[in-house]
């Protein structure tokens, strides 16, 4: 749980030592607020400092213990500052604790970790953004479109943010300053009732020089309304820690889930039902599918398979899964709008025909797998790109099963041991006939010469099979040129 002072009066503030860093004396002060704690560093004159502004609010002028120039470097005299420092610090947070000033809490790192604090200056940011916004609007400059509308308007997070947003939320607490709307919560509130998209990013190391582990942290999404991308990297991806998930699967056209150890696409779109087995019944129920979601990004994850949960997205255009360790491609049958799908880096050999599972296909990248054959390919008559770079494919024969595909635009059949055959190239542009000018082949198009050598093995070919030359009419991958 993250500290809130105005939740509890529980605060300590202590210097339990001293440091001499390149021959600066240092004062460690540690703050402890319930189960979180801190510490923050300072010197003698910082503590000047700030209390040359904390007498405009009322502290004693007299209550700092006063600067000595000779001797101050005296072990026991430090010993007696830091002393005389702790208490000055507590009695200046006891006598203002009602109503903390910023440069206070400034100087005790609230603002880093403590969620009231964190919250305010979060306030402030917003107001000020959208003050600027309002600016524009009034003074006549063109504005594409509101904050957050747009990709580089894209809100980036932490868990420590959501978790002081949702903290905040389940705790009624009045305004601290009802003159300004400055530092009014309202302003996160608005905020996140018509965010469009969000970035949020954890971690599992120590925040700062606190105790807070982000991603030890609860949060939810309830003051989402408006979500349509949302982007997580390396958080805990689980109901322990994200509630209220499942309140985006009526907005969300864009999700990515990167780095987050998910073992399963249920893991992600049954977030918040994880108890749900899933059989016939659940995955189709109207209660937890993602109508809206186009967009499904489950890479650099640990997913070993697909399950029937992807289901529960069938509007789905386009699909990422690469860096995981699928090994099939079972339950793709139930998305007919998916047109783009990526399982690079993963650990696939393709044993069945793929126009079963993926016949409206247009782009698929299945490179770094462990593909020997494009046999299973030949009847996947929408597909335009096709990436199978680093696979095992050793025979010509074992590619040219794509070359009468009617639609196929791009190639990728880089570093395959068949890439060391001799004119590999040319052998493959000859499958594409006519077409081979139209063809990007290991992301190079024919060159004039490469045409003209396929226009030859295509006679070649013609003779050597004793069909008729007049077979090659209109067929040669130069027959336009020579029509003009």
């Amino acid at each position: 749980m993250m500290a809130n002072h105005l939740l509890s009066s529980r605060t300590k503030i202590s210097i339990p030592e001293i440091i001499n860093e390149e021959s600066v004396t240092y004062y460690v002060i540690i703050v402890e607020i319930e189960d979180v704690k801190w510490e923050v560093r300072r010197r003698y004159n910082e503590f000047l400092s700030l209390h040359e502004k904390l007498v405009d609010v009322g502290v004693d002028k007299d209550g700092l213990p006063p600067k000595k120039i000779l001797g101050n470097k005296d072990p026991a005299f430090l010993i007696k500052r830091r002393k005389e420092l702790e208490t000055y610090l507590q009695s200046t947070f006891h006598f203002l604790e009602k109503n903390v000033p910023t440069v206070l809490a400034d100087f005790l790192y609230f603002d880093k970790y403590e969620s009231h604090f964190i919250l305010r200056n979060l306030a402030s940011l917003l107001y000020t953004r959208e003050l600027e916004f309002s600016n524009l609007i009034i003074s006549g400059d063109t504005v594409d479109s509101a904050p957050g509308d747009n990709e580089s308007c894209i809100v980036k997070w932490t868990p420590l943010e959501m978790n002081s947003i949702s903290q905040r939320l389940q705790h009624s607490c009045p305004p601290t300053d009802t003159e300004s709307k400055q530092f009014d919560f309202t302003n996160i509130v608005d905020a996140c009732c018509g965010m469009i998209s969000l970035e949020l990013s954890g971690s599992t190391e120590n925040l700062g020089t606190s105790s807070i582990i982000p991603n030890q942290l609860k949060y939810d999404f309830l003051a989402f309304k408006s979500l349509t991308r949302l982007t997580v990297n390396n958080v805990q991806f689980n109901d322990e820690h994200i509630t209220s998930f499942g309140l985006l699967r009526s907005t969300l056209n864009e999700l990515s889930v990167h780095n987050c150890g998910i073992l399963s696409v249920s893991n992600v779109l049954l977030c918040d039902n994880p108890h749900y087995t899933l059989d016939t019944q659940i995955v189709s129920s109207p209660n937890v599918k993602w109508e809206k979601l186009v967009l499904l990004d489950i890479s650099n994850n640990v997913l070993e398979s697909l399950d029937s949960s992807i289901r529960l997205a069938p509007a789905l255009q386009t699909l990422i899964l690469n860096n995981n360790k699928i090994n099939n491609l079972d339950h793709l049958t139930g998305l007919p709008r998916l047109r783009k799908l990526d399982l690079s880096n993963n650990c696939i050999d393709i044993s069945k025909e793929l126009h079963t599972v993926l016949g409206q296909i247009t782009d698929i990248d299945l490179s770094h797998n462990k593909i020997s054959s494009l046999t299973n390919f030949k009847k996947l008559y929408s597909l335009q790109v096709l990436n199978v770079s680093d696979n095992q494919i050793r025979k010509l024969d074992d590619v040219y099963y794509v070359c009468c595909l009617p639609c196929l635009e791009n190639i990728d059949i880089r570093n395959n041991k068949v890439t060391r055959e001799v004119d590999y190239r040319l052998k493959i542009l000859e499958k594409f006939g006519q077409r081979s000018r139209e063809v990007c082949l290991d992301s190079e198009f024919a060159t004039q010469q490469e045409l003209d050598k396929v226009s030859v093995l295509m006679a070649l070919r013609v003779t050597r099979e004793k069909k008729s030359p007049t077979s090659l009419f209109g067929n040669l991958p130069n027959s336009e040129q020579w029509k003009t």
